[in-house]
């Protein structure tokens, strides 16, 4: 047997077993972005789910330099997780950010600055319906009976 032969085998032995790994991590990403879609509808404490994925991103180093020219930049690997957006009746069909829009009832992957401001966004959403039709903030105020704009 040349040395080919044996470079082939093991390259063959190779791709198979990159095959098996590749499966394996799919069902992996399938099973979590199921049980991710499952926990709104289930009633469970769980918001988000790790994907045990991660992302890289181009990170500044120093923000407070004025000058872009100046900005220093370095990769950084950041984990993503599964976030299923649930918004209010008044907020709307979706949010969108940066023309992108992530709509009511779907799961998306956030990495934990995206999953931050978009868990952000949606309470906001839901403070903002409260205050519409849900506690009245002012319940237990004096009413001042004060009309603005109107002289007598």
């Amino acid at each position: 047997m040349t040395e080919l032969e044996k470079l082939q085998k093991e390259i063959e032995a190779l791709k198979l077993q990159l095959g098996v790994e590749k499966e394996q991590r799919t069902a992996a990403e399938e099973m979590a972005h199921a049980m991710s879609e499952a926990s709104a509808y289930s009633g469970s404490n769980v918001e988000e789910q790790a994907t045990g994925k991660t992302r890289s991103l181009e990170v500044c180093t120093n923000p407070w330099e004025r000058d872009t020219k100046k900005h220093k930049y370095k990769t950084v690997k950041m984990p993503t997780y599964y976030y299923t957006i649930q918004l209010p009746p008044a907020a709307g069909l979706a949010l969108s950010t940066n023309g992108i829009e992530y709509y009511h009832g779907e799961t998306y992957e956030f990495v934990q600055q995206e999953l931050a401001e978009m868990k952000s966004r949606v309470a906001r959403c839901w403070d903002h319906e409260k205050s519409i039709h849900g506690d009245n903030e002012n319940a237990y105020r004096k009413p001042t009976h004060k009309v603005l704009g109107v002289k007598k």
